[in-house]
């Protein structure tokens, strides 16, 4: 059943943006995970664990990707902020 126009949400040009930034935000994050991923399996000797752990924080991204509500700005902007801080932390650990 398709909504009918006059109950659609509209968004303005800010809060689209606002929301593809925080999206772009976990797919970085995702990035640096397969980053991390990709550095250490070219190693002699991977850590197993190290891997794992990317593993489930790219997985993390993932879910929170999903979750992730347009509607709520407060929301949107925490996301924005977390991943983009996430991004740093992971290339840190490998760089």
């Amino acid at each position: 059943m398709k909504t009918p126009p006059e109950y659609e949400k509209t968004w303005t040009g800010l809060e689209t943006g606002r929301y593809e930034a925080a999206l772009e935000a976990i797919h970085g994050a995702m990035g640096a995970y397969s980053a991390l991923i990709y550095h250490e399996e070219a190693k002699d000797a991977p850590d197993e664990q190290v891997i794992e752990k990317a593993r489930q924080g790219r997985r993390a991204c993932i879910r929170r990707r999903e979750d992730l509500d347009p509607e709520d700005p407060a929301d949107v902007a925490r996301v924005r902020a977390e991943y983009s801080a996430l991004i740093e932390t992971v290339r840190a650990s490998f760089l």
